[in-house]
């Protein structure tokens, strides 16, 4: 999965804020690694300036794997922990995706092999 771009917003995005997306897009990385195009953008910041309590921070990812859209946004007092938040949210999606194939799959292997053994009935 390739980044394709981090846009911070309302705030400086510093080596270390990209380090930690890189790590966290990494683990969806090894989800996707066989399914290219493979792309996520990644937005991270302040919603407003003025605020002060609550959730201050938010994350945003877009991923597209394989033309298929995905698409996660959290809050939370802390940008890493928003980060935290969105990548396990995103990786819910993914990971989702992926079972019902799988499962349309088999069904289709077990509709054949029904076919070949008994024919068309």
């Amino acid at each position: 999965m390739q980044i394709d771009k981090i846009h911070g917003k309302n705030m400086e995005l510093t080596s270390a804020i990209e380090d930690y997306v890189e790590k966290r897009v990494s683990v969806l990385r090894k989800l996707v690694k066989r399914m290219q195009p493979a792309k996520i953008s990644v937005e991270v910041g302040k919603p407003s300036d003025h605020h002060n309590k609550g959730d201050v921070y938010y994350a945003e990812f877009s991923a597209d794997v394989k033309g298929e859209k995905f698409y996660a946004s959290e809050r939370a007092e802390s940008l890493y922990e928003a980060i935290d938040k969105v990548q396990a949210s995103i990786k819910r999606q993914i990971v989702d995706w992926k079972k019902k194939g799988d499962a349309k799959t088999k069904k289709q292997g077990r509709s054949w092999k029904s076919f070949m053994r008994f024919g068309n009935k």
